[in-house]
């Protein structure tokens, strides 16, 4: 239907002696533009835009066209083109959505990209992994279980000995004594007099 269409308007042209000329515009857009056509009359004349945007549609007839862009991915500003003699430089062409008028050739924009409505996932990095609390506290853990032993074997015996007794006596503690400073010098006094039984049961 198109083509038949555009055959007929070259056909009256040169009939009736009337204009053609050539319509150049560029599509300013980011991302690939692949899957647009650029289109008269809803298809009567059609265009496919190079890689860089440009198009082209030739010999067309005096006339009054409606431009459109097909793109699934941006909305693009509807163009009202003129042909003709009369026509300042033979064509004419004004934006429909601010009635901005064009040079030749048409350097077009979309009105509205295709939103994004999801997030684009962030790759891997080490920094994150490194701040999470649950790694912090691995860390932590790992670098006590690796220094703790090192520091025991350095220990005095006699200060090791007192540690472990004093370890024992807050063990048997209850989670309120820890809270009582009275209940804590009792226990280590308690831990102390045991201690010195036992030295003394020994000699």
């Amino acid at each position: 239907a198109g083509m038949a269409a555009r055959c007929l308007c070259l056909l009256l042209g040169l009939l009736g002696g009337l204009q053609a000329e050539r319509l150049e515009g560029v599509l300013h857009a980011e991302g690939s533009l692949m899957g647009i056509t650029v289109v008269l009359n809803s298809g009567a004349y059609s265009a496919v835009p190079r890689q860089d945007g440009s198009f082209v549609f030739h010999e067309v007839p005096e006339g009054n066209f409606l431009m459109e862009v097909y793109d699934t991915q941006r909305a693009w500003p509807m163009v009202r083109v003129e042909v003709g003699k009369t026509v300042p430089n033979g064509v004419t062409a004004v934006q429909m959505h601010n009635r901005q008028k064009l040079q030749m050739p048409m350097q077009i924009k979309p009105v509205l990209a295709k939103q994004d409505f999801f997030e684009k996932r962030q790759g891997f990095q080490w920094s994150s992994l490194l701040m999470n609390p649950m790694m912090i506290m691995m860390l932590i853990t790992g670098g006590i279980m690796f220094i703790m032993p090192k520091m025991m074997a350095n220990m005095d015996p006699e200060e090791l000995k007192k540690m472990q007794e004093m370890q024992a006596a807050q063990g048997s503690l209850s989670f309120s004594d820890l809270l009582n400073p009275e209940k804590l010098k009792e226990k280590q006094a308690q831990a102390q007099l045991e201690a010195k039984k036992s030295k003394k049961a020994k000699q």
